[in-house]
């Protein structure tokens, strides 16, 4: 049997979707008569029937729809394969790094995402969580060409992405909120505490870290469960638990100061001034995004 081409396919797979040679032609720019030679050649060489005339009409036969999801694959495998040759032309990365700092809310990660992934094509894209030193540490190691982080570490250039509040939050339930009100931090640090662990090289005990009975856990959805159960209190982005918040399942700590903590994050680079296209665009996904949630914190486009 002789070679198909994908061009042959395409022309399929536009017959199919339109019904019509001609509209088949009009889809890839084709005369519908160069149409119907390609796929003509194509049941040729398969040896199968894949239109059936019916009158004026010709419709696909059952053999020919048959083939039609493994076709799609095959083309849509084949643009990818072409876009992917096409960035690395133009000089994009093969695979970029992004570091956040795991108190970042996730929705908004999601979102910053999504915005990239219409550009993103076949570019892998790793992205850590950490906290703290863990940030700085992927940005050293060049593992994270851009990175979420509360902090500019020595040496690395940032800028102010947004701002957001950290809560100081419980179950409703926890002996903290029977309390005699406002709650001392002396108070505060007679309960236990979930904090994330800093997993960099050199921990850091950044914030609020007093209680007497602090349990540090791997991530924030950890965190944030166990505080959920009403087995301690902790601080999360206001965005982060805001479900909770509404549904009751956690509720401020009534402190007499830092039950609200702004917190200022910041967009860093490992390498400003020879930062690829991709992370660029990464960076500037993110940076819109930000402008969405905190239109007046955020930074311009990277």
């Amino acid at each position: 049997m002789n070679r198909t081409t994908l061009d042959q396919w395409r022309c399929l797979l536009a017959f199919a979707e339109s019904g019509t040679y001609a509209g088949a032609g009009a889809m890839l720019h084709k005369t519908p008569s160069s149409v119907f030679q390609a796929m003509t050649r194509l049941a040729a060489q398969l040896g199968v029937e894949l239109v059936q005339v019916e009158g004026r009409r010709s419709h696909l036969t059952d053999q020919a729809r048959a083939l039609l999801h493994r076709a799609e694959r095959l083309v849509n495998e084949f643009s990818e394969l072409e876009s992917m040759a096409t960035d690395f032309a133009a000089g994009w990365e093969a695979e970029i790094g992004l570091a956040v700092e795991s108190i970042f809310p996730g929705l908004w990660l999601d979102r910053m995402l999504a915005d990239f992934a219409g550009q993103a094509r076949a570019l892998r894209l790793q992205v850590y969580e950490g906290v703290l030193s863990r940030i700085d540490d992927l940005l050293h190691r060049r593992k994270a060409d851009i990175a979420i982080s509360p902090r500019i570490p020595a040496g690395f250039i940032g800028e102010p992405l947004l701002s957001m509040e950290l809560l100081a939050v419980s179950h409703p339930e926890h002996p903290l909120q029977q309390q005699p009100q406002p709650i001392t931090l002396q108070q505060l640090a007679a309960h236990r505490q979930f904090v994330i662990r800093d997993e960099g090289s050199q921990p850091d005990s950044a914030g609020w870290q007093q209680s007497e009975q602090r349990w540090t856990v791997s991530s924030f959805t950890r965190s944030k469960a166990a505080v959920v159960a009403g087995l301690g209190f902790g601080r999360f982005a206001a965005a982060s638990i805001a479900d909770e918040l509404r549904s009751g399942q956690l509720q401020l700590l009534p402190l007499r100061e830092g039950a609200r903590m702004p917190v200022q994050m910041f967009l860093v680079y490992a390498d400003r001034d020879h930062l690829g296209p991709g992370a660029t665009a990464l960076a500037q996904s993110i940076a819109r995004v930000a402008a969405a949630v905190s239109p007046k914190a955020a930074v311009a486009d990277a």
